[in-house]
């Protein structure tokens, strides 16, 4: 039986989104660069690869070398992951990851102020 594919973002991966997204666009040797040489060429070139395989990343030919550009923005990534944890660990409850993120989180009053003035203004964004 074939292996499920992955569809999640690794650290690596998430990483040379986060170039790519900022950049709009990058060659593997941009990428490097930005990285600061975390990251060997031939293990950039891979990840890149595997991100286009996964539909995050398209690609075009300019002279010699490929640019990367996502298919997918930050914004969809981020919701996506969101909707991953609350299914994965909060069996789907927004306010149980609220909740939990609250439990671990020493939020000064006025933060809790502001996230409570967040809240509402989203509600009635929403109405």
């Amino acid at each position: 039986m074939p292996r499920k594919k992955i569809m999640s973002l690794t650290n690596a991966e998430h990483r040379i989104m986060e170039v790519v997204w900022a950049r709009g666009s990058a060659t593997v040797a941009e990428v490097v660069e930005a990285l600061q040489g975390k990251d060997a060429y031939t293990t950039i070139l891979t990840l890149m690869r595997i991100l286009k395989h996964k539909g995050y990343l398209a690609s075009r030919k300019e002279g010699r070398a490929f640019v990367f550009f996502p298919k997918v923005d930050r914004q969809t990534m981020a919701r996506t992951a969101v909707h991953q944890l609350l299914s994965k660990f909060f069996a789907g409850s927004p306010s149980e990851l609220v909740l939990s993120f609250l439990r671990e989180e020493e939020l000064t009053p006025k933060q809790l102020d502001l996230l409570k003035q967040k809240i509402l203004k989203s509600d009635e964004d929403s109405e």
